[in-house]
């Protein structure tokens, strides 16, 4: 606990009062306006976004986006955390949610209801869901940018040959482990599996999807209280422990990507991976594949990922309105849907899956649809500032259950001590 949290809680109080005295900066000179946006695209997800950019500057010649990635999230999180304390904030920037909690407490950013009162009969075309997260205690504080939920990828050809229905993957906590079951084979014989039924890797984000499926809760922002070590919690995180560990018809690893490695290899029927993923992957995969919902247990559950889109207040009153018509550009019914096409990230607009373009993608494959169905039972992780590094701790309970170096009630307990350390 003392290698980030001093830097930050030292930022903080440096970021409110700064930002707090931000307000009044001049409009800029010039027919041109010029907007930095600070963002964390990159390789082919940001090759897209440059190229929509570069469309909007040419389509819109009194403004001018110019893009600036920041390689990742984290940089973007620090660069933008030292930008406010050295009052040299950018136009517009990426944001997840937890940091957009912390910059309102400087008053750093413009409610975007107040800016285009307007706009709030256009934001009932947006999945409801992600109209949700963008507000704060009734506030328009940003826009959905580029989200995402994960799902379920699955081996087709390996199905048929466990003799299970390729076209009707588990939808269940029963079936999916019967499905690894059959899946799971020693093909050389040495006594070890060699073909897995599920693969995975993102331990907080699949435990999370687990415990709502269970009906439990991750926390309560009334009374600030972890809920994930509750009964349905534990039991959440034993189904896991027990593919692993007891059964042996799944395996993990620690981080990276090498679960869809070896998915893409054909060692793994199933993983459990973001709907982007296909972007990087559908070039690998030579066999019959397919997209499925998350199985779900006493209810569905998904949990939504990605960021916002956010303006700054100390952005002169010209720049925010240009840094406004890029957002509403951006994610116009049109826009929204050439974004999911070549991203893999779902549309934020509902009147987007109307268009001949997602129509035509719908009867190619199907299960494209997966993901936007999947945000009809889809949740957004707690808000709170503080909550990426309680996260953390949460990874760390689902590896140490994993590994078999705490029971699932143990790990979670102390998980929540640790988090309830950390917020105080």
């Amino acid at each position: 606990m003392r290698k980030v949290p001093i830097i930050f809680l030292a930022i903080i109080p440096a970021v409110f009062l700064l930002a707090a005295c931000s307000r009044g900066i001049p409009d800029d000179d010039g027919e041109v306006v010029t907007i930095r946006f600070w963002h964390a695209m990159g390789g082919p997800l940001g090759e897209v976004l440059n190229e929509m950019i570069d469309e909007f500057n040419q389509t819109h010649p009194d403004i001018f986006i110019r893009s600036e990635s920041m390689g990742s999230y984290d940089a973007l999180k620090q660069k933008i955390l030292a930008s406010i304390v050295a009052r040299n904030q950018p136009d517009l920037a990426q944001a997840y949610e937890s940091w957009i909690s912390t910059l309102l407490g400087g008053d750093a950013l413009v409610d975007l209801g107040d800016l285009d009162p307007g706009f709030t009969e256009e934001l009932e075309d947006f999945f409801p869901i992600l109209v949700e997260n963008s507000y704060y205690d009734g506030r328009l504080m940003s826009l959905p940018f580029n989200k995402s939920v994960p799902v379920l990828y699955y081996n087709k050809d390996l199905f048929r040959r466990a003799g299970l229905d390729p076209e009707r993957p588990p939808r269940t906590w029963e079936e999916f482990s019967d499905a690894c079951r059959e899946l799971t084979r020693d093909l050389t014989g040495d006594g070890s599996p060699n073909q897995w039924g599920f693969k995975f890797t993102d331990h907080a984000t699949f435990f999370e999807c687990l415990l709502v499926q269970n009906d439990g809760e991750i926390y309560d922002p009334e009374t600030r209280s972890m809920l994930f070590n509750s009964p349905e919690g534990v039991e959440a995180l034993q189904f896991l422990v027990d593919l692993v560990r007891e059964h042996r018809i799944a395996d993990f690893y620690l981080s990276g990507y090498q679960h869809q490695i070896d998915f893409a290899a054909g060692e793994t029927a199933m993983i459990v991976a973001s709907c982007v993923s296909r972007t990087f992957m559908r070039r690998q995969l030579k066999f019959d594949w397919g997209i499925a919902p998350l199985p779900g247990h006493r209810r569905r559950g998904n949990v939504v990922y990605g960021t916002n889109a956010v303006i700054f207040s100390r952005s002169s009153p010209r720049r925010q309105r240009a840094a406004w018509e890029f957002i509403k550009w951006f994610t116009s019914p049109e826009n929204s849907a050439r974004w999911a096409l070549r991203t893999g990230y779902v549309p934020v607009r509902q009147s987007s899956l109307d268009l001949e373009v997602m129509q035509e993608e719908f009867l190619r494959r199907p299960d494209s649809l997966v993901p936007i169905e999947e945000l009809e039972v889809a949740f957004f992780e707690p808000r709170m500032a503080l909550w990426l590094q309680v996260r953390e701790y949460l990874g760390d309970a689902v590896k140490i259950a994993l590994l078999g170096r705490a029971s699932p009630e143990e790990a979670l307990d102390r998980a929540v001590r640790q988090g309830e350390l950390w917020l105080r």
